[in-house]
Protein backbone atom coordinates (compact mmCIF):
# COMPACT_ATOMS: atom_id res chain seq x y z
CA UNK A 1 0.00 0.00 0.00
CA UNK A 2 1.57 3.61 -0.81
CA UNK A 3 2.08 6.27 1.69
CA UNK A 4 -1.17 8.21 0.73
CA UNK A 5 -3.50 5.30 0.72
CA UNK A 6 -2.45 4.22 3.73
CA UNK A 7 -2.74 7.56 5.29
CA UNK A 8 -5.45 8.53 3.56
CA UNK A 9 -7.59 5.39 5.52
CA UNK A 10 -5.99 6.34 9.01
CA UNK A 11 -7.20 9.87 8.62
CA UNK A 12 -10.68 8.92 7.24
CA UNK A 13 -10.71 6.25 10.20
CA UNK A 14 -9.84 8.93 12.92
CA UNK A 15 -12.28 11.09 11.45
CA UNK A 16 -14.84 8.54 11.77
CA UNK A 17 -16.02 8.80 7.67
CA UNK A 18 -16.74 6.47 5.21
CA UNK A 19 -15.49 6.85 1.59
CA UNK A 20 -19.26 7.82 0.52
CA UNK A 21 -19.54 10.46 3.30
CA UNK A 22 -16.24 11.67 2.28
CA UNK A 23 -17.24 11.93 -1.43
CA UNK A 24 -20.25 13.81 -0.62
CA UNK A 25 -18.34 16.32 2.27
CA UNK A 26 -15.53 16.43 -0.74
CA UNK A 27 -17.41 16.54 -4.47
CA UNK A 28 -14.56 14.30 -5.15
CA UNK A 29 -16.09 10.94 -7.21
CA UNK A 30 -16.26 7.42 -5.00
CA UNK A 31 -14.33 5.72 -7.54
CA UNK A 32 -11.41 8.52 -7.45
CA UNK A 33 -11.38 7.71 -3.45
CA UNK A 34 -11.74 4.07 -4.13
CA UNK A 35 -8.72 4.13 -6.17
CA UNK A 36 -6.63 6.45 -4.19
CA UNK A 37 -7.78 3.65 -0.67
CA UNK A 38 -6.34 0.80 -2.89
CA UNK A 39 -3.13 2.64 -4.47
CA UNK A 40 -4.09 2.40 -7.94
CA UNK A 41 -3.78 6.02 -8.19
CA UNK A 42 -2.33 8.86 -6.37
CA UNK A 43 -4.21 11.86 -5.95
CA UNK A 44 -3.00 15.79 -7.38
CA UNK A 45 -2.33 17.91 -5.15
CA UNK A 46 -5.59 20.17 -5.34
CA UNK A 47 -7.55 16.89 -4.53
CA UNK A 48 -4.67 16.11 -1.56
CA UNK A 49 -5.63 19.78 0.13
CA UNK A 50 -9.15 19.04 -0.59
CA UNK A 51 -9.06 15.94 1.35
CA UNK A 52 -6.96 16.66 4.29
CA UNK A 53 -9.02 20.07 4.79
CA UNK A 54 -12.18 17.83 4.78
CA UNK A 55 -10.25 15.18 7.62
CA UNK A 56 -8.48 18.65 9.03
CA UNK A 57 -5.21 16.85 8.73
CA UNK A 58 -2.13 18.52 7.15
CA UNK A 59 -1.86 18.33 3.10
CA UNK A 60 1.89 17.64 3.14
CA UNK A 61 1.52 14.75 5.78
CA UNK A 62 -1.30 13.40 3.83
CA UNK A 63 0.55 13.13 0.64
CA UNK A 64 3.46 11.74 2.47
CA UNK A 65 6.04 14.91 2.34
CA UNK A 66 6.30 15.06 6.10
CA UNK A 67 5.91 12.56 8.76
CA UNK A 68 4.64 14.87 11.43
CA UNK A 69 0.78 14.24 11.03
CA UNK A 70 -0.46 17.46 12.88
CA UNK A 71 -4.27 18.20 12.53
CA UNK A 72 -4.67 21.87 11.23
CA UNK A 73 -8.22 22.82 12.81
CA UNK A 74 -11.06 20.78 14.44
CA UNK A 75 -13.45 18.72 12.87
CA UNK A 76 -15.96 20.99 12.45
CA UNK A 77 -14.21 23.60 10.79
CA UNK A 78 -12.55 21.09 8.19
CA UNK A 79 -15.99 20.90 7.16
CA UNK A 80 -17.11 24.14 6.33
CA UNK A 81 -13.44 25.05 4.85
CA UNK A 82 -14.44 21.56 2.42
CA UNK A 83 -17.57 22.99 1.56
CA UNK A 84 -16.27 26.02 1.26
CA UNK A 85 -13.62 24.06 -1.28
CA UNK A 86 -16.43 22.50 -2.88
CA UNK A 87 -18.38 25.65 -4.04
CA UNK A 88 -14.77 27.61 -4.89
CA UNK A 89 -14.92 24.44 -7.45
CA UNK A 90 -17.94 24.55 -8.85
CA UNK A 91 -17.73 27.95 -9.54
CA UNK A 92 -16.25 29.46 -13.17
CA UNK A 93 -13.63 32.27 -13.19
CA UNK A 94 -15.62 35.09 -13.18
CA UNK A 95 -17.79 33.93 -9.98
CA UNK A 96 -14.56 32.72 -8.35
CA UNK A 97 -13.42 36.46 -8.56
CA UNK A 98 -16.83 37.70 -7.55
CA UNK A 99 -16.51 35.20 -4.63
CA UNK A 100 -12.56 36.70 -3.42
CA UNK A 101 -13.98 40.14 -3.97
CA UNK A 102 -16.64 39.59 -1.73
CA UNK A 103 -14.79 37.58 0.96
CA UNK A 104 -12.10 40.32 0.84
CA UNK A 105 -14.74 43.24 1.65
CA UNK A 106 -15.85 40.91 4.62
CA UNK A 107 -12.39 40.49 5.74
CA UNK A 108 -11.60 44.31 5.25
CA UNK A 109 -15.31 45.07 7.58
CA UNK A 110 -14.47 42.93 10.04
CA UNK A 111 -13.13 44.90 13.05
CA UNK A 112 -14.73 47.97 11.71
CA UNK A 113 -17.47 49.55 14.10
CA UNK A 114 -20.99 48.41 13.18
CA UNK A 115 -22.40 51.57 12.09
CA UNK A 116 -26.47 51.52 11.34
CA UNK A 117 -26.71 53.22 7.85
CA UNK A 118 -29.54 55.61 7.56
CA UNK A 119 -32.15 54.71 4.63
CA UNK A 120 -31.86 56.13 1.61
CA UNK A 121 -34.95 57.99 0.15
CA UNK A 122 -36.54 61.66 -0.49
CA UNK A 123 -35.16 64.12 2.19
CA UNK A 124 -38.21 66.27 3.51
CA UNK A 125 -37.28 70.05 2.86
CA UNK A 126 -38.01 72.26 5.52
CA UNK A 127 -39.87 75.07 3.95
CA UNK A 128 -40.71 78.18 5.11
CA UNK A 129 -43.79 79.41 4.67
CA UNK A 130 -44.46 83.25 3.96
CA UNK A 131 -46.86 84.18 5.91
CA UNK A 132 -49.58 86.52 4.25
CA UNK A 133 -51.54 89.34 5.51
CA UNK A 134 -54.66 89.32 5.52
Amino acid sequence: MSIFADRLKTAMQQAQISSAQLSKQTGIGRSSISQWLSSKYVAKYDKVVTLATALAVDPEWLSGATDEPATTEPAVAGEVDAALVSLWQQLDAAGQQKLLNKAQKLVAKQGQPDVKRKKKGKKKKNKKRKKTRV
